[in-house]
């Protein structure tokens, strides 16, 4: 009987913790997940802010945000950010190709229930008005 009470004090203590550590956890909440800057001059700044916001009540860590090509550049914090706080990650494009472009940027955190999110942007790159003469 003692060895029942004991198993079943181990079982209900493991329970709580478990319980305890679901619920403190990060949670990341983007303003926008895409962004169009429409047309663009050739050599032109492509710069975007992508702000979002800590809605859990445990420190969010961003692990890593990268591009599939190296024309695009993300600069995101690398400190946690704490529960209920505004950060951003900024993406840079390189316009010196013309035509039009989307790309994804992916985000991982140490959030539990999305831990991957993937940002985009998008637009048109021209060439500069031509010069008369």
């Amino acid at each position: 009987m003692k060895k029942a009470i004991i198993i079943a004090t181990i079982i209900l203590v493991a329970t709580l913790q478990m319980s305890a550590q679901e619920a403190a956890a990060p949670k990341i909440a983007f303003e926008e997940t895409v962004f169009n800057f429409d047309t663009i001059m050739q050599n032109g700044n492509a710069e975007h802010v992508f702000y979002f916001t800590n809605g859990g009540n445990a420190p969010l860590l961003i692990i890593s945000a990268f591009s599939s090509c190296g024309c695009v550049v993300p600069e995101w914090p690398r400190e946690p950010i704490a529960p209920k706080a505004k950060a951003s990650i900024k993406v840079k494009y390189n316009t010196s190709k013309t035509g039009p472009f989307t790309k994804a940027i992916v985000v991982k955190t140490n959030d539990t229930e999305t831990p991957k999110t993937v940002l985009r942007i998008n637009g048109t790159v021209v060439e500069p008005p031509k010069e008369k003469d």
